[in-house]
């Protein structure tokens, strides 16, 4: 997922003129930059990325001409492997050309109190034993307080080689959710699985919490129960 937008920082001066692009990489939580414990590689330039005071990776101009992809390991820290192929960047001739990348949370992220996410498994069916969904994009939809629309969540999440997976759900100040009287918000999982994207019935989560499989709110969901 990328988007693009004019630089917050810009390059350092020593690099304004010579700068070919640049990339953003946030937490998905407190959406600080990130900059330590990650290694961003990009195949096809010759040069190495910068970190400059900005918090940004800037390539040094060169000739773009073999760019190929762009790749995030994020080593130690709690997030999953970012692979950006060339048409996912922002690149000369734009104006502003900056991509900005919010990191998929691992499994094992640190939840600070007062997140309201879920954690849980995707399995292909219901059978046993369970065959697990492995790197299928998830991301928690919530239904406004209307009641009529339903609103893409933030951040998305994967599954991982055993299918569980960390679904959070960021809301900005301007959101207003559709509240239970208990204060729970209604969700529904977005699962998209190469081309194919389905949804889970809807269902209640709380507010500021985590509903997590080692208590009683178990999410457990079937690939194959999933609507289109």
């Amino acid at each position: 997922m990328t988007r693009a937008f004019e630089l917050q920082a810009p390059p350092e001066l020593g690099y304004r003129r010579k700068a070919l692009f640049a990339l953003e990489l946030l937490d998905p939580v407190t959406l600080e930059r990130i900059t330590d414990g990650v290694e961003v590689k990009a195949d096809g330039l010759a040069g190495v990325p910068r970190v400059n005071s900005g918090g940004l990776f800037v390539w040094l101009d060169e000739d773009a001409s073999g760019l190929q992809s762009v790749a995030i390991n994020p080593m130690q820290q709690p997030y999953d492997a970012v692979l950006l192929a060339r048409g996912d960047l922002t690149l000369p001739p734009s104006p502003s050309p900056l991509t900005t990348i919010e990191l998929p949370p691992r499994v094992d992220y640190p939840l600070p109190p007062g997140i309201t996410a879920a954690r849980g498994t995707l399995n292909e069916d219901s059978g046993t034993p369970a065959t697990p969904v492995t790197g299928a994009s998830i991301e928690l939809r919530w239904l406004d307080d209307d009641g009529v629309m339903w609103h893409q969540g933030r951040p998305v999440s994967r599954t991982n080689a055993g299918g569980d997976f960390l679904a959070i759900l960021r809301l900005s100040p301007a959101d207003i959710p559709q509240l239970d009287s208990a204060g729970r918000l209604t969700v529904r999982l977005q699962v998209t699985r190469g081309s194919d994207e389905r949804r889970s019935l809807e269902f209640k989560l709380p507010q500021g919490r985590v509903a997590d499989p080692s208590t009683s709110s178990v999410l457990i969901a079937a690939w194959n129960d999933l609507q289109p």
